[in-house]
């Protein structure tokens, strides 16, 4: 009499797959789907004589396809690979998931400026299209005479994004600032496929002119750009 019988195989691998549904943590339920169709698998290749090798072909493509997907999500849930300055980046931005971070960073293009002399990002009454974030260093804003610093941590063109209008301010990078640039259409086009991603930009724009109006009614920092 044998200890174990090979057909609690099935029974095994179809409660495994069972409580995967229970599952609403996508996570969890594909680790669940991937150990059920293992279990399944056993059976199919030891049990039956010969094995079913369809059914155990059927069961790798099941693997294989929640592996691909398991890795999605788990990209989607952390920062692994990111770079030391996409980590920096992403901890100044806050709001963002792992994986809206990402998607953003695929359209986003990373610059510094080495020149002495100051480079212009954007031009007042002129329209804009870029999308800037200040990283490292700061950049001068020239607005109603006055000419202000904006450090790092802040967004440029914020307000012409978001009204599609012409830049409210002059803006230029001063040397040593490191940034990161968004064409706009694409930015739009990016918000457009993943709503939740343009809420969560947009969100951030709508916070970084808060606080730059908050700052400005102190009379020692410039109001949106």
């Amino acid at each position: 009499m044998t200890l174990f019988d090979p057909a609690w195989l099935i029974h095994v691998g179809t409660a495994l797959l069972l409580i995967g549904y229970f599952i609403r943590d996508e996570l969890k339920l594909r680790v669940m789907i991937i150990v059920s169709s293992a279990v399944f698998n056993f059976y199919y290749w030891l049990v039956p004589d010969p094995p079913l090798w369809d059914a155990v072909l059927t069961g790798f493509l099941m693997i294989g396809v929640n592996l691909w997907v398991l890795s999605q999500v788990l990209m989607d849930r952390t920062t692994f690979r990111l770079s030391a300055d996409e980590r920096h980046l992403f901890s100044m931005l806050g709001s963002l998931t792992p994986g809206q971070f990402r998607r953003l960073m695929r359209i986003g293009r990373w610059s510094a400026q080495e020149d002495t002399e100051p480079r212009a990002l954007t031009r007042e009454g002129q329209p804009t299209d870029r999308l800037y974030y200040i990283v490292d260093g700061e950049a001068a804003v020239g607005k109603q005479a006055q000419t202000f610093a904006l450090p790092e941590g802040h967004f440029i063109g914020e307000i012409a994004y978001v009204r599609d209008s012409a830049a409210t301010a002059d803006v230029w990078a001063k040397q040593g600032a490191r940034l990161v640039e968004w064409d706009v259409r694409e930015l739009r086009a990016l918000g457009e496929k993943y709503p939740a991603l343009g809420n969560a930009v947009a969100a951030l724009l709508t916070k970084d002119m808060a606080d730059k109006l908050a700052v400005s009614y102190r009379g020692n920092a410039p109001a949106p750009a």
